[in-house]
């Protein structure tokens, strides 16, 4: 065991990172879905969809006001919408009845808030839930990202985007009442800094309808706002912790979802939780918490690792630079200077978080606080101490190709000993440029995508299978075979597929653009929406489509995803063993 100390310990602060800077980046759904270079079958940049219009959606919920009520049964007092009869488009709920709107095969209730607005006296504190009020409430309109800013490609602030008062959900259904469909619950990437459940990649009619399932997106806190850690605002928690509100949101709408779904069609007892990238490491955060307990039956960890930090780690990396940045560190009362600060101050101090998918450094995220994440999530699992449901973890196998510019041979080896120092000669032995051949870049992505995606998510499955009875499940998606220039060079980048999840073609390219999928991106479309639905509904993936056997730890087995499908039996096992050395624990 090499002892993990300096440029060490460097190494292993990033195994299964994806908490934020490190992990997401042009990330999730940004590497997907935000950046401005065109996509399959785009202009110059193969493969990287973006989306279209403002980011803030079409519409911004305002602040409703009413009776509160203390209703959980989604049936409220007068007042509450009591005497608004369900219909086709109108379901009631412990916060209200909501309209909703019929699209072509499902209804849809868009912005629809899960938790009082987080401003004010509630900001950096936990969510509340959302008190219940008069209605039919119009639920047609997305609701505001949270709070975040936007940079172009040379690192400027080009836009500060969102509203404060954004805790929303967002619900497709193909019919409300009394149905028991499979719930598919997804939480967004973006680093913990970015992104939000208003994008059109997420847009959940598709699988709704092909799938016979209901669809429920969500925004959470993001940045500082969803993520401080500070001694003032512990000091004023029963519990004396801080941060982790981002992650208590969740655990919110989750709340709101096993008290509200069956009225939309959805069967409370079968609910998956599924996100990637920060949304991944914020689903395996969940799997390990206590607070999400009996709030989801399945779980699917997408290209992103499980890796909150420590106390003291989590500090030194962001929140201590940031509170002294804020000014608020040495002042009386610093909770009340922080809830003082102007959102465009709050998202302009750095560290800023922003995400980068092929850094290594850490910014927002989960950390480790004794009560809402008692221990790791690694751990938790290990031990049989996490909530052990059905669980499926993956990786992309070029997960950071769109984040990695091209490099000669000598530029890689110089970025590699500038990066590791010391351990430098170790990693080039694992990733000589000549196995890639002689492409800094193709070296360097292979390189990066292990060390924080493919072999933690190996890690993680292992801790799963030692620590629970119920199955666990790994992927490889590997698929590439979408359109693009004659002479792009084509990768199953990070994020690419949630595309297919959520056939979402319209999300690929800048309007008037549209991408027209062929034959294989519809196949595997398919395959993947029927696996995640199954999964969701039984607790196995598996079927007449696509084998997928239990992960049994021995094997290191899986599923390699495909257009055709295969199966795998080690993914990059040389090269995961070597970061295993200085993996913690």
């Amino acid at each position: 065991m090499v002892r993990r100390e300096g440029w060490a310990a460097v190494v292993a602060s990033v195994l299964g990172c994806s908490t934020a800077a490190s992990s997401s980046g042009t990330d999730d759904s940004l590497a997907i879905a935000s950046t401005t270079a065109s996509a399959p079958g785009g202009s110059d940049d193969p493969g990287v969809p973006t989306t279209s219009g403002d980011s803030t959606a079409a519409g911004t919920t305002t602040a409703l006001t009413g009776e509160a009520s203390t209703d959980t049964t989604g049936v409220g007092p007068s007042g509450c919408g009591a005497d608004v009869a369900p219909g086709p488009t109108i379901v009631k709920t412990t916060g209200g009845a909501l309209a909703g709107e019929q699209l072509a095969e499902v209804v849809a209730f868009r912005g629809v808030r899960y938790a009082e607005p987080p401003v004010g006296a509630l900001r950096f504190r936990p969510p509340e839930p959302r008190m219940c009020v008069a209605g039919p409430t119009p639920a047609s309109e997305l609701g505001p990202r949270c709070p975040q800013i936007e940079k172009d490609g040379q690192g400027q602030v080009v836009a500060m985007l969102g509203d404060e008062d954004c805790l929303t959900l967002n619900v497709w259904t193909p019919a409300p009442g009394d149905g028991q469909r499979p719930v598919l619950v997804f939480i967004h990437g973006g680093g913990n800094a970015t992104g939000g459940s208003d994008d059109p990649l997420y847009d959940g009619a598709a699988l709704a309808t092909a799938q016979d399932v209901v669809v429920v997106t969500l925004n959470y806190r993001l940045g500082a706002l969803g993520f401080l850690a500070a001694d003032a605002l512990a000091a004023e928690s029963r519990e004396q912790v801080s941060g982790n509100y981002g992650l208590l949101d969740q655990v919110l709408a989750l709340r709101w979802v096993q008290d509200n779904i069956a009225g939309f069609g959805g069967d409370p007892q079968r609910v998956l939780l599924f996100g990637e990238s920060a949304g991944a490491v914020n689903t395996c955060s969940l799997i390990g918490s206590p607070r999400a307990a009996g709030l989801f039956q399945r779980a699917i960890v997408q290209s992103g690792s499980c890796n909150e930090r420590a106390p003291a780690k989590y500090a030194a990396d962001i929140a201590g630079p940031w509170l002294a940045a804020s000014g608020c560190a040495e002042v009386p009362d610093a909770a009340a200077c922080l809830r003082g600060l102007a959102i465009a101050d709050i998202l302009s101090l750095q560290p800023d978080g922003y995400p980068d998918v092929a850094a290594l450094g850490q910014g927002w995220g989960p950390h480790v606080d004794g009560v809402v994440i008692p221990k790791p999530a690694l751990e938790a699992m290990s031990e049989g101490t996490h909530n052990a449901v059905p669980l499926v973890f993956g990786a992309n196998a070029d997960e950071t190709a769109k984040g990695v510019p091209p490099l000669t041979v000598a530029q890689y080896e110089g970025l590699v000993h500038a990066t590791f120092g010391p351990l430098a000669a170790m990693v080039l032995a694992q990733y000589p440029a000549g196995d890639y051949g002689d492409d800094g870049q193709a070296a360097y992505v292979a390189l990066t995508s292990d060390l924080k995606f493919i072999c933690g998510a190996r890690r993680a499955a292992r801790a799963a299978d030692a620590g629970q009875d119920a199955p666990v499940f790994r992927y490889h998606f590997a698929y590439d075979g979408y359109d693009a220039l004659p002479n792009a060079t084509k990768a199953a980048f990070h994020g690419l597929e949630l595309i297919y999840v959520f056939a979402a073609w319209g999300a690929v390219l800048p309007e008037p653009a549209m991408y027209e999928p062929n034959a294989d991106d519809l196949a595997i479309s398919q395959r993947l929406q029927a696996a995640w639905a199954r999964f969701a509904a039984t607790g196995d993936p598996g079927g007449a489509d696509l084998t997928w056997p239990p992960y049994v730890a021995a094997d290191d087995n899986g599923a390699l995803l495909d257009e055709p499908p295969g199966l795998f039996n080690g993914v990059r096992a040389q090269q995961c063993d070597f970061w295993d050395m200085f993996a913690p624990g």
